[in-house]
Parts: C-alpha cells; structure tokens; sequence
C-alpha cells in the first residue's frame, strides 16, 4: 500500500471550533460531556483511535501516531491464519524545540487536554510547555475521511522566543511517502510550496519559531500518490462533520445521567466509525484499532454487532451479511474437507460418510475464525465452537427480515446450515439428536448438547423459525439439556461457573419461547456463577434478560456494569477485559447498545408480536417487529430518533408511563 503524504501550509485561523489551548493548571476533572471525550492524564499510555473502517489509526497522547498502530482492511497476509499486518503508523514522529532539541512531551508541561468530538469526528490535543525558558504552546487537531483510505493533521506551535523547532518522523515502514511542505508556513506571510520529495522510512520538517507568531502546518496522509491533486485538511473536517451530521440524525437522546448519554453516544460513535460499507470485509472484535484476534471475523459480528446497528445504520450492518453471503462457497468447502476428514469434533472423530465420498453435499460449515477467504483459519480447539454455523444463519434470518439480504441467499444458507447438522448429529435411543464434542458459548467447556448450539440447530431444522413446519417428514427434536429446574448449559452442567454467558443466551438472543418461560429460573441460576474477568457481553445479556422481566433495578445495574469497568481508559475506549486496556472492543460496545435498544427501549424481532406492545410492524418472511420499553427508573424519557426498518424512518418517545412512534425525519 503507497500512502501519500502532503505536508502544506494552513490557512490562517482555526476551523476546529474548539479553544486553541487548555488552561494552565487546568483541574483534572472535567464535567462530563454527552458530546465531548476529554482526557486530561498524559502518563496513560493508551493511545487514542480514529477509524473509519478502511483505515484505523492509533494516536499517542501527544497527538502523534503510535509506533506500528495503523491498520487497513485490505492488508492481511494472503496464506496460512491471513492475519491483519500492522502496519508502521505514518504519523509516528518526534517535535523537539530549543536549541537542546528538547522534546515537545504533555507529560513535561501542564494544561494538557486531549478530546473527541463525536459530532465532527475531530481529535483535539494540546499542551504548554517551558522550553529554553520560553513558554511553548502546542495543539493539534486530527480528523478522519468518513468515506476514503486517508486522514489529516493540523499543528500550531507558538512561543515567546525565538526557537528551532524540528520534527523527525520515525516510521516509514518501507512504503513510499511523498512529502511536500512548506518553506513559509507563519501566517505573516503567503505560503510558498517546495518541491515533492521521496523519503523512506524517515523525514525531516525544521523551521524557526518567531517569538509570538503560530507556526502552523498541516499533513494530508492517503493511500494514493497526490500528482498534481491538492487535498487540505479543511476539506477532510468538511467531509467529516458532513457525514457525522448525517450519522447523527439517528440518535438515542436520555433524560437521565449525562454518563450514561455520553457513554451511549460513544458506542454509537466507534461501531458507526468500524464498519465501511465499502469494504468486503466485516468487523473484527477489534475493529481497526489492534492486532489481537488477527483481525478475524466471529460470531462477534452477526450475534453483537448486527443487531446493535441494523435498525441505526443499516448499510453497517448489511456490509456484515454481505460478508458471510460472499463465503457461502467457502463455507460449502470447509463443509465438503470435514466430511473427506472424517468428520472430526472435539470429540471422537464421527468418521466418515462413504457414499458422499467425491460427491459433494449441500451443506455449508463457517469458520469460527473467518477472514479473507473464508476458510477457517484457527488452529487450536476454538474450532470446535460449532454453533458460529448457525449464528451466520440466525444473524441473515434478522438481515432477511430487515430487508438487507435476499431471501434465496438466506434459504440457501439456512438449508445448508441444516445439512451441516444433519451430518454432524446422533440419534439417541430416545430418538432425539445429540451433539457432541462441541465447544459451548461458555469457552471454557467442550462436551456434549450445548444448549446454545442445539437450540440453533433445532431452528436452522425448522426452516428458520420455532415452530417446526408440519409438512416435514422428520418430526424429531434435538436433546436440550435440562433438570427438573430449568434448562442447563450442556449435559453434565453442575451450575457452578462459566467463563461468560451460555444458557441464558437461549432467552436472548435466540428468544426461544420454552426458555423465555423460565427465564427468571435461569437468571437465578446462572447469573451470578460467571467469573469475574469475564467478557463485557454477559452482563449485556442479563440487563436485556432483567429488563423484560420487569427488574428495571437488576437491569439498569448490569447495564453500567457492563460497560463502565471496561471504559475507564483515555476518551472511553472499550477494553475486552477489566483487567486489559486493549481496545476497541466493538464487541462488548455492541451488547451495551444492544442493551439499551432490546432491554430499556423493548425492541424484538420474532416470528409474532410481542404480547402486550406498544407498536408493531410486520417484516419480511414472516417476522414482526415489536417495542415494549421498560426503562430504569434513572431515565425520565427517550428519544429513538429517526431509526430505520425496510427504508423507511421512525422515532419512538418513551416515558415511564407512555410510548409514541411516529414518522421520522
């Protein structure tokens, strides 16, 4: 990948909107904004993200890049796990001022501010510092192209001496950077533009600061060569306010703790900010923001993911469909080796079926770790977590449902998804089919009948819905664990720990009606037996499980828990752990939005009404869409404004005590 690297002077003034500078002294605490990520710690390490679902890049407190945190969609290695190559991040450098070359470093000054505004997509930094005994002032303003391979920067440099400022970009990765800049960049005077440049992995910007008078220069970094093309910083920002004010017509407004509407706003600003439409590629459980999962594609997508944004920005969630339809012949493949291999499991190996040997079946197998190709690209036992098979069908039932996938490329998969089981089951004596050596949802178990995955096997059977289809020839039912309780994880379940949400996922998202009847059983079962270190998604689940059963308390407290352990990093980045400051976790982002949309607001998708609803609406292939709101005594209202079904637009208002949807905007 050639990334373009333009170095030209700013026209004079600011357009960010934002005051240039932090206040010296500057209280660490700053009221909390609904609109405005601020971090005002410059010791944390955890660089900030800007994404666009092309191209993420990782920031550094000082508002240059992260030593090799840049990432692009398209840069996975072809062979073997086709793993996402991080790549050497174009803005990593260094300014230094003085004539000891001292470093321009927040964690040596004061006033240091660094901030998000999630209405324009802008990331503002800025810090002062003595340097030389002159006072230096430093600000930068980074934004994002919504839509392209390419970003831009903004500096000011200000002091009250005379000073030699130079700045030495550190990683060029061995890709080409074109690089032109200004000779005359103080507004005092028109810019004069030098000639184009190559450099390598290094690059050199030296200039003399004049006492009182901003230096000022910008950088426009793109996957292309500029030729003769002038790209400016300002038309980037336009570009990213345009689509951010676009963005942010759909929106869910709380009459209820600034937190929770800023921690809201923050997830719809990330998962928004991860996925392209124009990328053949779904979200990763960290997007573009790190290598961990090598950028690969699981059930994070079609179970977290999709739901969180198919009613808030249905071309994000159809580029997740659109993925698993272009792999359909790649999980007919890995269906057609499993059965060549034997069928093997985590189990014993159920061996081979002779009479398709050479003739291959209709059945489709996705990979629990999905990337480019399609192929399966795990190498240890996760691969034994076959349920992902029905997730990907479950997932394009809802997209069927929306609108955002054909209904012959979900009957394909459904039907293909049933022959995957019918090869990979067992008859028992009570004439109900098993599933063994699989790996529950729980991760921390592979044995026999996860619920989980039985339940969705049973569903992918029925045609795709619950009820099975009377005309079928075959009447007989998969074996769902069960004690004179309630249902159980997997056969053998003593009901003491898990590594995260299993059994409970039967009530949702699966919303299988004999589990919703038992649902509080279950919640009181299985609820407080998941480790501590767990997934944010668990407490996700149990707050939209707690919500419809009316515990508004329960579920307003597993909400918050479900995302602000996770959040306590610089401009509310999602960590996967509490323990970890890994982020951004798109996953555990998701199931806090679902939970505000599926628990507080009431929204469900299911084969008929929702009993009791406030507004329903018929959708393809026979489901309903329904709303029930239960919100927590926090929250005076809601506003779901402008959210989107089969193209057309809604707003629902919701109160304690009533509920109106009406025609958006």
């Amino acid at each position: 990948m050639a990334l373009a690297l333009l170095f030209a002077s700013a026209l004079a003034g600011c357009s960010s909107g934002e005051k240039l500078h932090p206040v010296a002294g500057e209280s660490a605490k700053r009221p909390v904004d609904p609109w405005i990520l601020s971090w005002v710690d410059p010791s944390v390490k955890t660089p900030a993200l800007l994404c666009n679902g092309l191209i993420g890049i990782r920031i550094g407190r000082d508002g240059t890049g992260m030593d090799n945190g840049f990432f692009a969609i398209e840069e996975y290695d072809p062979q073997g796990e086709e793993k996402i190559r991080p790549l050497a991040n174009p803005l990593a450098g260094q300014w230094t001022a003085g004539e000891h070359a001292t470093p321009l470093d927040p964690a040596q000054g004061r006033g240091y501010m660094q901030s998000l505004d999630m209405r324009t997509g802008t990331l503002m930094t800025g810090w002062n510092q003595e340097v030389d005994g002159s006072h230096v002032s430093v600000a930068t303003w980074m934004v994002m192209d919504p839509s392209m391979s390419r970003f831009a920067d903004r500096w000011e440099i200000k002091a009250d001496r005379d000073l030699p400022l130079h700045f030495h970009r550190t990683q060029g990765g061995g890709h080409r950077i074109s690089q032109r800049f200004s000779t005359s960049s103080v507004f005092d005077s028109p810019p004069g533009v030098g000639e184009s440049n190559t450099f390598g992995d290094s690059a050199e910007v030296s200039h003399r600061l004049q006492a009182g008078k901003a230096f000022h220069i910008e950088r426009v970094i793109r996957e292309t060569p500029f030729n003769s093309e002038q790209v400016s910083w300002d038309e980037i920002a336009t570009s990213s306010t345009k689509k951010w004010t676009e963005r942010w017509k759909t929106d869910i407004e709380i009459d209820g703790p600034v937190e929770d509407q800023q921690a809201v706003h923050s997830f719809l600003f990330y998962l928004r900010s991860a996925i392209s439409p124009l990328s053949k590629m779904a979200v990763s459980p960290f997007g573009l923001s790190d290598a961990t999962y090598f950028g690969h594609v699981f059930w994070d997508a079609d179970i977290w993911v999709f739901p969180a944004l198919c009613l808030i920005d249905p071309p994000a969630a159809k580029a997740i469909s659109d993925y698993r339809v272009a792999r359909i012949k790649a999980a007919e493949d890995n269906y057609n080796a499993w059965l060549n291999a034997g069928r093997p499991t985590g189990g014993e190996p159920i061996g081979r079926i002779e009479d398709l040997q050479g003739n291959p079946s209709h059945g489709a197998m996705f990979p629990w770790e999905s990337s480019v190709s399609g192929k399966e690209t795990v190498p240890g036992p996760s691969k034994w977590e076959h349920h992902i098979t029905g997730d990907v069908a479950f997932s394009l039932g809802q997209a069927r449902a929306l609108g955002l996938v054909q209904e012959s490329a979900f009957q394909r998969v459904v039907n293909e998804t049933d022959e995957f089981w019918s090869a990979r089951r067992e008859l028992n004596s009570n004439q109900q089919f098993e599933i063994k050596g699989t790996m529950s949802p729980d991760e921390s178990h592979t044995g026999d009948n996860d619920l989980y995955t039985n339940l969705l096997a049973q569903w992918a059977k029925n045609g795709g819905k619950w009820v099975a289809d009377a005309t079928r020839s075959d009447r007989r039912d998969y074996k769902l664990p069960h004690d004179d309780k309630s249902f159980l994880t997997y056969d053998g379940d003593t009901v003491k720990s898990y590594k995260q949400a299993a059994a409970v996922l039967a009530i949702y998202p699966l919303e299988y009606p004999p589990a919703e009847k038992q649902a509080k059983a279950m919640m009181d079962r299985f609820a407080d037996k998941v480790i501590k270190n767990g997934p944010a998604m668990t407490d996700s689940v149990h707050s939209i499980v707690w919500s419809r059963l009316g515990e508004k308390d329960k579920a307003y407290e597993a909400w918050r828990n479900s995302w602000q352990p996770f959040t306590a990093h610089p401009l509310m980045l999602f960590s996967e752990k509490r323990s970890k400051d890994t982020a951004y976790f798109t996953t555990g982002a998701a199931g806090s939005l679902q939970s505000v949309v599926y628990g507080f607001l009431g929204f469900r998708l299911d084969w008929r009404k929702q009993d009791g609803a406030a507004w329903s609406l018929p959708l393809n292939g026979g489901y309903w869409l329904s709303v029930k709101p239960h919100l927590p005594p926090a929250w005076k209202s809601v506003k779901f404004k402008n959210f989107s079904v089969l193209g057309r637009r809604y707003t629902l208002t919701a109160t304690q005590n009533t509920v109106h949807v009406t025609q958006g905007d």
